[in-house]
Parts: C-alpha cells; sequence; structure tokens
C-alpha cells in the first residue's frame, strides 16, 4: 500500500505541474489549455472528426464541438464535411490556426526543456524510461 500511496502522491504532482505547463503554453496562443492540446492534435495528425478529437483529448463529443466552435469563431479552425464519409465533419486549422498550434508547441518545449535541465543528469535516462512506460500503460 505504502508504493501505490507513493506512486499516487507523485502522480497528483506531476499532474499539477504539468497543468500550471499547460496553462502557460495556452497563454502563449490567446486560447484555453484544452483549445492549446486541441489545436496541437490537429497540427499533429492533420484533419480529424469532432468524435476522434473527443476520444484523443478524453472529452464527450458535445464538450467537443463546444471547444471547436469557439474554436472557430475566432479563426483558428474551419469543419467541413468528411472525406471519408458525408456524415462526419472535418477539422482542419486555418493560418491563424496553425500559427496557434506552433505558438504553443514552442512555449511547451521551451518549458520541456527548463524541466529536463532541472533533472538530475543522472537521471535523466532512468525518468524519461519511466515516462515511456506510464505513458504506454495511459494509452490502453
Amino acid at each position: 500500500m505504502a508504493e501505490t500511496d507513493k506512486f499516487a502522491r507523485a502522480v497528483q504532482t506531476v499532474y499539477r505541474g504539468l497543468g500550471r505547463l499547460s496553462r502557460e503554453r495556452a497563454r502563449g496562443a490567446d486560447v484555453t489549455p484544452q483549445q492549446a492540446e486541441t489545436l496541437q492534435l490537429i497540427a499533429e495528425r492533420g484533419a480529424l472528426s469532432t468524435s476522434a478529437l473527443a476520444v484523443l483529448l478524453g472529452i464527450d463529443s458535445s464538450t467537443a464541438s463546444r471547444n471547436l466552435s469557439g474554436l472557430e469563431r475566432a479563426g483558428f479552425i474551419t469543419r467541413k464535411k468528411g472525406t471519408d464519409d458525408g456524415r462526419q465533419t472535418d477539422v482542419r486549422l486555418t493560418p491563424r490556426g496553425k500559427r496557434a498550434a506552433e505558438q504553443a508547441q514552442t512555449k511547451a518545449t521551451t518549458a520541456y526543456s527548463a524541466l529536463v535541465e532541472k533533472l538530475p543528469r543522472a537521471d535523466r535516462a532512468k525518468v524519461l524510461e519511466a515516462l515511456d512506460v506510464l505513458a504506454k500503460a495511459l494509452e490502453t
């Protein structure tokens, strides 16, 4: 039980810290943290449907749709009938959305680089390996 408690405390601390970094990343692009994550996902993966975005973000489709409506009104994305399935709507970045995604990514890279620099050099490979293991566990 002590191992589980230690893990839970560590994950909660990391979660809060990454949340702070996420909020900083979003401020650079004048969007909410969830919107910044949405823009980055679209930038990384290309056109996505609302339902695919909802799954990737871990939110329900109606929340994703509201999130996308705000991004569309602000000129960050466009929504068009899907190329594969006419019932689906593909979400794409506008030039403004691409710039915002790039800004958010730059801020994230800078923040994560500063975080890596805080880790003792001897521990960096172990931390990266542990994060890879954790990321794989979270993907399933």
